[in-house]
């Protein structure tokens, strides 16, 4: 692909859409318009509708012999106008009341009966009647309760007096209840529903007009027969499409921020700098799943008003989710951090409400992250075919048709998509089957079927050479040295990493290292050869035969070393989700990606891998961690040794690299010039 060419595309894309007086308003009038009419008009009608059902009195009806006292005595500790009294009270009186309700006659029905116990005859028993849905209704009934309790509590302490017993015999127990709730709470929860909202229309426009806009104007035909491939018509037209979402997801947030800076906030509702960069952190994948479907999905109308029936269901879903987290049942485990789109709405609520921490953060990111290369290949499909492009008839057999391909066609988009797939699959594994089983057959069932399995599908489904994938090959004695040599220096970087991360600002540390301690405490109890083997050695094979296996390989198809070895020791760091293992893990990485590609031999990895982690158990095993291994000198030696097996490295260039297979250039026209 010809990034020059892609960039071409995007700005002309983008130059179109800004034309567009509808792109601008969403992007930017809107959002500095919404969120200050949205304080300010929720903070006045709510305080003012408060203030007035407080100052009114309760609209009631009484049904059933009531005593003149009973309401005489209620009188006295609440405001209220008896609308109807009736003297007996009807057999089915919810329908009645049901009425009542719907002419706005009443906001309470009191039905009273007399009680039939014995020696209790003048008892009453009094049945409220109200309508949850009305707020005038619920705020009567608060009302209500606490005057019924206190005339109660008045009756008992008559009788009481007229036996001759002492009044605090009346309150056994004296209850004070005291509501903690912030009033901004709710604006917290529906916060996330306007911001995925907004997100996603600052998008629509500009997608419609680079898809089926184009087509309506006959450009799109006209681009297609230009000498370009329909990778780079897809990345430039992702690029502008995705450039507007984020533009209007930044300028929600700024707004956002500037709407509490300038008037205050709510009580309950945390915005801050902080907060909303984790908001921008979390929505940034999430926007590149939504930009990738609103073009993917675009680019089947025929016409615009085509492509607004088809974007619609894209916005509703995001509206659906965005609504579905204002439900408190709903909260942000494990298992709802791996649903796209709804995860982010809950994590968005949580982070207003400064209840997010870094795990469940990370896990949400991950897996939005994984979702959004999912869209992104799929958009990259859609445009594959050209009867879609083309508006020809059967357009979504046509995308997802089986494609006839013979050879190797392991690429890097077939390794990211591997990544995405990978992920998913693991962390939805991890959450069904954690509590059916013991954590070492989860880790066995989640590395030998979620990695090793998948990996070995992937390289054969693709066509590609496994020795080649997998790297099949003893290294040299030279590189054997280098690994000899690597080995203590990996040590020796996990314990400066660990110094760093003690010291430094990466969010939830301590909470890792807890977690990481509780794991390692509980695979002592473990015989030590299963500890090894599960901790150790399925790792060690499993993880190098997908990240650098099918995920190196892959990558370094692009033809870049440094594209292969960062790309794959990226993704590495990634599935270990918690941000301080992401980077402990990515950093690791890098060095076991960097000797497996000098070598040629996936051996070298997985020996590296093997000893790091068998070191571990050991360490833990023992009970402490030898002094020289934590100080200094000892840190700085074992760093010493790695980067001389750095050095022997650098001589060995390993096997050539393949570049991936092109099987779109073929239709494409030969450039001339």
């Amino acid at each position: 692909m010809r990034l020059s060419t892609a960039y071409t595309i995007l700005r002309r894309d983008v130059r179109e859409s800004l034309r567009d007086k509808r792109t601008l308003l969403l992007l930017v009038l809107v959002p500095m318009l919404l969120y200050p009419l949205l304080m300010a008009g929720a903070a006045a009608l709510t305080g003012s509708y408060k203030h007035k059902l407080e100052a009114e009195p309760l609209q009631l009806a009484v049904w059933g012999p009531v005593p003149a006292s009973f309401l005489a005595s209620l009188e006295q500790h609440e405001r209220v106008t008896w609308v109807e009294r009736r003297d007996e009270a009807p057999s089915q009186p919810e329908p009645e009341a049901r009425a009542r309700f719907e002419g706005k006659e009443v906001q309470a029905v009191l039905v009273v009966h007399r009680a039939s116990a014995p020696g209790a005859e003048d008892n009453l028993d009094v049945r409220l009647i109200f309508d949850s849905s009305r707020p005038a209704s619920s705020h009567a009934r608060r009302r209500l309760e606490t005057a019924l309790q206190q005339t109660a509590t008045v009756s008992l302490r008559e009788r009481l007096a007229t036996a001759a017993l002492p009044p605090a015999l009346a309150e056994p127990v004296k209850l004070t209840a005291q509501d903690v709730k912030a009033p901004g709470a709710m604006l917290a929860w529906a916060l996330p529903y306007l911001l995925l909202s907004m997100m996603v229309l600052a998008g629509f426009y500009p997608a419609l007009d680079v898809t089926a806009g184009e087509k309506e104007r006959g450009t799109l035909q006209t681009l297609l027969c230009a000498p370009v491939t329909p990778l780079e018509v897809v990345a430039g037209k992702y690029g502008a499409v995705l450039l507007f979402t984020i533009g209007g997801t930044l300028a929600n947030l700024a707004a956002l921020g500037l709407t509490f800076l300038l008037l205050g906030g709510a009580e309950g509702v945390s915005v801050n700098p902080t907060a909303l960069a984790g908001a921008f952190a979390a929505l940034v994948p999430l926007a590149m799943l939504v930009a990738a479907l609103l073009l993917a999905v675009g680019v089947m109308a025929r016409n615009f008003k085509e492509g607004q029936n088809l974007l619609m269901p894209v916005l509703l879903a995001v509206m659906m989710a965005g609504m579905a987290s204002q439900l408190p049942s709903i909260q942000l485990t494990a298992g709802m951090a791996l649903v796209p789109i709804l995860n982010v709405a809950l994590l968005l609520r949580e982070l207003l409400t400064a209840t997010v921490n870094a795990s469940v953060f990370s896990l949400v990111l991950v897996s939005s992250a994984a979702w959004s290369v999912v869209g992104i290949l799929f958009a990259a499909r859609v445009f594959e075919s050209e009867q879609v492009l083309l508006s020809g008839e059967k357009p979504w057999r046509d995308v997802f048709g089986r494609k006839v391909r013979r050879g190797d066609h392991l690429s890097p988009g077939g390794a990211l998509l591997f990544c995405a797939v990978a992920m998913v699959l693991y962390l939805f594994a991890a959450v069904l089957l954690m509590k059916h089983l013991p954590m070492w057959g989860l880790l066995i069932v989640l590395q030998v079927g979620g990695f090793l399995g998948l990996a070995v599908l992937w390289a054969w489904r693709s066509g590609a050479d496994l020795r080649e994938v997998f790297w099949l090959r003893l290294p040299s004695g030279r590189g054997l040295l280098a690994v000899l040599m690597l080995a203590p220096g990996v040590l020796g970087l996990q314990s400066l990493l660990r110094r760093v991360l003690e010291t430094s600002w990466v969010p939830g540390t301590e909470e890792f290292l807890r977690g990481l301690q509780s794991v390692m405490e509980q695979s002592n109890r473990w015989p030590l050869p299963l500890a090894l083997t599960v901790l150790a050695l399925v790792p060690a094979l499993c993880e190098e035969a997908a990240f650098r296996g099918v995920v190196l390989t892959g990558l370094s198809r692009t033809g870049s070393r440094v594209v292969a070895v960062v790309g794959s020791a990226l993704a590495f760091g990634l599935v270990h989700i918690h941000p301080a293992h992401v980077l402990l893990a990515g950093v690791v990485g890098l060095v076991l990606g960097h000797a497996t590609l000098r070598t040629g031999s996936m051996l070298a990895g997985v020996l590296l891998h093997l000893f790091n982690n068998g070191v571990s158990v050991l360490l833990s095993r023992a009970g402490s961690t030898p002094a020289w291994l934590e100080s200094w000198p000892g840190t700085v030696a074992l760093c010493g040794v790695g980067v001389m097996g750095l050095w022997v490295l650098r001589g060995m260039s390993g096997p050539a690299l393949r570049q991936a297979p092109t099987p779109l250039a073929g239709n494409v026209a030969p450039q001339q010039g």
